[in-house]
């Protein structure tokens, strides 16, 4: 699911609560007038409950618990007023709301689910109601059953459609289009996220940020093509070095970070420098030409060098600069006093 997703069904459940109470309100009076007590004072109650679902659907955290305690209620009822012996028969063109609302509100697997379940009960109450002796019953029942299934499967392709080509521009947007690594988009999402686990495991984090030494000279030296596959080289050896349950990220042009679930100082410090070691050797080359190949690393550790992405960000940084100014190609884990910019 993207990061808008939340968002945009947010935003069609409120509509669908508003639409929910004011319908509410239009059926109570009209059933209310026709005798249909029951019915409207269901629908009444109907109205309240969806306007007090929105204001907590504005504020709430669980956003699918909340839609679910909206949707099946919604759904119940309109069974009970299908079900009603002296509801209108126009009261059955409703049901085709049924795919195109769950699918939008929930998705695909739990509306496919939904859909189905209350389909069902739809139909069993329209074959109930008008076709018990009809001899023309295959016919009526084939007209409902085929014209709901068509609905239900434009709106089972269209969100399907909708959620592959979402996921799409998510794994676009997210990532960087030459090394494949998440960028920062997701960079504060996720260590925060890690950050706050971490930390209810009474663990901490290692956030490590590195920069490559002197790569504007291989750019100038070898083209930027040749700079484009240092960078897939570097991806490739920091990769070598880490967990599956590690990260890294692509923050800038050559520079990079890597988040290291649940590990402390020393963990992290022995990482970054595994990865400094795989980018000293003479592995990348150029037109059969071996090119030297080196990066500077700070490492910081949530806790003691703070307890947010800024902090570790900013204490990571300016050890990286410091491993610049003493000569590059080395980590640096502790705070040093830098007192003049290094040349990159």
């Amino acid at each position: 699911m993207s990061f808008h997703e939340p968002l945009h069904r947010r935003k069609v459940l409120k509509v669908l609560l508003l639409i929910t109470a004011v319908s509410g309100v239009i059926f109570f009076i009209l059933n209310f007038q026709r005798g249909l007590y029951p019915l409207a004072f269901t629908e009444l109650a109907a109205s309240a409950y969806s306007l007090a679902c929105y204001r907590s659907v504005s504020v709430t955290s669980n956003l699918k618990a909340w839609t679910l305690a909206y949707l099946i209620p919604f759904l119940t009822v309109m069974m009970f007023a299908l079900a009603q012996p002296r509801a209108s028969d126009t009261v059955f063109v409703w049901v085709l709301l049924i795919p195109q609302i769950t699918y939008l509100l929930v998705g695909v697997s739990l509306g496919f689910a939904i859909t189905a379940f209350y389909l069902a009960i739809a139909l069993i109450i329209f074959i109930y109601r008008y076709l018990g002796g009809d001899t023309t019953q295959p016919v009526s029942i084939a007209n409902v059953v085929l014209c709901t299934l068509a609905v239900w499967s434009f709106a089972h392709l269209y969100e399907q459609g909708r959620a592959r080509y979402n996921r799409r521009l998510l794994q676009i947007a997210e990532r960087d289009p030459l090394t494949g690594l998440l960028n920062r988009m997701r960079l504060a999402e996720i260590v925060e996220t890690e950050i706050r686990n971490s930390a209810a495991r009474g663990q901490s984090v290692a956030f490590i940020l590195l920069d490559l030494d002197h790569f504007k000279q291989i750019n100038d030296a070898y083209g930027h093509p040749a700079g484009d596959n240092a960078l897939i080289y570097v991806t490739e050896k920091l990769q070598s070095v880490i967990r599956k349950t590690d990260y890294i990220f692509r923050v800038g042009g050559e520079e990079f970070c890597i988040l290291l679930p649940g590990a402390d100082r020393l963990s992290g410090s022995d990482v970054a420098e595994n990865a400094r070691r795989a980018l000293e050797g003479n592995g990348f080359f150029v037109d059969g030409e071996a090119v030297p190949f080196t990066a500077s690393f700070g490492v910081a550790v949530s806790g003691c060098d703070g307890s947010n992405l800024i902090d570790l960000y900013h204490a990571a940084d300016q050890r990286m600069y410091a491993a610049k100014y003493a000569g590059r190609n080395r980590v640096v884990f502790d705070d040093v006093e830098v007192t003049e910019t290094p040349v990159f």
